[in-house]
């Protein structure tokens, strides 16, 4: 048995009987001690290995509860076009001309993160404009979002897309008034160039995953939900990574909408698995997104090309009233991404409509992201006691371009927090990396400063406390996995898994809670990470 003190700490211990303490004991993977230095030491067996934390601050680890760690892991080497390292079309086509010149003819150059909102031209980037600095490359720019890419004429080329093809269910091909592709491809359309890129192998995915547990472990973040698992090659990986010990991060799985009929045949459910790996919900889509006008919603957004844009359905209410219903009644969890109100209204019908005709007390069935809300869908998602996985960051990294599109009385129920929160509402944070930056303490920032990336307020009504960003990083996140006995809080009997920080971040000034260093990161009594 492998024992460890962990002595001279502030624990705050998400436990509402025992909410803090300077120690604990941990035998093996397991919490067996959590009280003070005497008692600690009274506990534990002579020669058990003692860490003094110097009076540092100490958080359950964070659960990451919606993200793609796969989707991060690929995109690190893919050229970065995120503000503020691209903050114009110049400069946006300067790096993929670099890359260019680095590369061979013929080879597709990826870049990802770019939102036109904030570029200075305050426009999508066109084929014209890649095809000027790449016209010998196939060239794919993800925006920031992860809903819409813009195609070089080349790329385009491959695909077959011209100005008579028509767009896919739940897709837009962006024309120009000639007629022909600009290069933006909205929601599923994007899948006809991306059908052209050289796909990544099992250890390809298996790489990325590991590069994705580094950054996560340095982040504090001990378990992950993955946002989406639609292939057999992706399932092998992450098994591949958890039993070979080379991904210390414990990951529920939740299952893409394409796989849904081999987990019914095997005869999978939500809950099958360890801590280490566990088969999580089955995930589907149900709009597009906020930042780039694709969410499905009652009234248009603003500032739009199109004065009647209501968003992007990914499927008609029956045919997803019919996808939850099989899921439901499969005995899996279902986890929903919605963004638009309307979206969430779909959802919460089709939801409601499979708990009337099957039942099931603690179904925990969740919506992912769930954006903008109203005071009637808020009532519903409490009533129903369905789950609000939701991304504060997107405040802080989007929130200009969600004043421009919305207006601020729609933002007033956008992402609105301190609302879920005083509903009864069980909601959760999460980031959807690498849409947003995954580090927890940038989450709990934007969610306590409620200011967006250029500093003006955005929703100051919607702002919580430190200390609740913290629990909705993890006991709130745990719960919405079925696993708060086993962790989401410092306890005895719960796995010993620790975010070790310089500083109480209600310490210190609201502004600088994302500068708080991770000191170290502890995964089942086992430090994984050091500053």
């Amino acid at each position: 048995m492998r024992e460890r003190l962990f002595l001279n700490g502030d624990f705050r211990t998400m436990n509402h009987s025992a909410p803090v303490a300077s120690a604990v004991v941990t035998a093996d993977d397991r919490i067996v001690y959590v009280g003070d230095i005497v008692g600690a030491r009274a506990y534990a067996h002579a020669g058990a290995e003692e860490i003094d934390l110097g009076g540092a601050f100490v958080a359950p680890g964070f659960i990451e509860a919606h993200n793609h760690m796969i989707g991060f892991g690929l995109t690190l080497g893919d050229i970065d076009a995120r503000f503020p390292t691209v903050r114009s079309i110049a400069d946006l086509c300067a790096a993929i001309g670099r890359r260019a010149t680095e590369t061979q003819s013929g080879s597709w150059i990826l870049a990802r993160g770019y939102d036109d909102n904030k570029l200075a031209e305050r426009r999508h980037p066109t084929r014209q404009d890649l095809d000027a600095v790449a016209p010998s490359h196939p060239v794919f720019l993800v925006n920031g979002s992860g809903h819409m890419a813009v195609a070089n004429s080349l790329a385009l080329g491959l695909a077959k897309v011209g100005g008579s093809t028509a767009s896919p269910q739940g897709g837009h091909i962006v024309l120009d008034d000639a007629g022909e592709p600009t290069g933006l491809l909205q929601e599923t359309a994007q899948e006809l160039v991306r059908r052209q890129i050289p796909k990544p192998t099992r250890d390809d995915m298996a790489h990325a995953l590991r590069r994705c547990g580094q950054h996560y472990l340095a982040a504090g973040i001990t378990s992950s939900h993955t946002a989406g698992v639609n292939s057999a090659d992706e399932m092998a990986a992450h098994h591949l990574v958890t039993f070979d010990g080379s991904l210390p991060l414990r990951t529920y799985l939740m299952i893409g909408r394409p796989l849904l009929g081999l987990v019914e045949d095997l005869g999978l459910r939500t809950g099958l698995g360890d801590e280490r790996l566990r088969i999580g919900p089955v995930k589907l889509f149900s709009d597009g997104s906020l930042i780039g006008r694709t969410a499905a919603v009652f009234e248009p957004f603003l500032e739009d090309p199109r004065p009647d844009n209501l968003g992007l359905e990914m499927m008609p209410q029956e045919e997803l009233d019919e996808t939850v219903r099989r899921a439901h009644d499969a005995g899996f969890q279902v986890a929903t991404h919605a963004i638009g109100d309307r979206a969430i209204h779909m959802v919460l019908s089709a939801y409601e409509r499979a708990l009337a005709a099957n039942p099931r007390p603690d179904h925990r069935h969740r919506i992912e992201h769930c954006g903008i809300c109203r005071s009637e869908l808020i009532e519903r998602l409490a009533r129903g006691r369905f789950l609000a996985v939701s991304q504060p960051i997107f405040v802080t990294e989007y929130g200009d371009g969600f004043l421009r599109h919305l207006g601020r009385e729609r933002c007033a129920l956008t992402y609105p927090f301190r609302s879920l929160l005083n509903a009864g509402v069980d909601l959760v944070f999460s980031s959807d990396c690498p849409v947003s930056a995954y580090e927890p303490l940038k989450g709990i920032q934007a969610a306590v400063t409620e200011q967006t990336g250029s500093g003006q307020p955005y929703t100051p009504a919607e702002a919580i406390c430190v200390e609740e960003g913290i629990r909705l990083y993890t006991i709130a996140a745990a719960r919405a996995s079925f696993e708060e006995t086993d962790k989401g809080s410092i306890e005895v009997g719960k796995l010993a898994d620790f975010a070790i920080l310089a500083h109480d971040p209600a310490t210190v000034e609201p502004t600088r809670i994302a500068d708080v260093q991770v000191l170290a990161t502890v995964v089942g009594g086992a430090t994984v990470y050091e500053a």
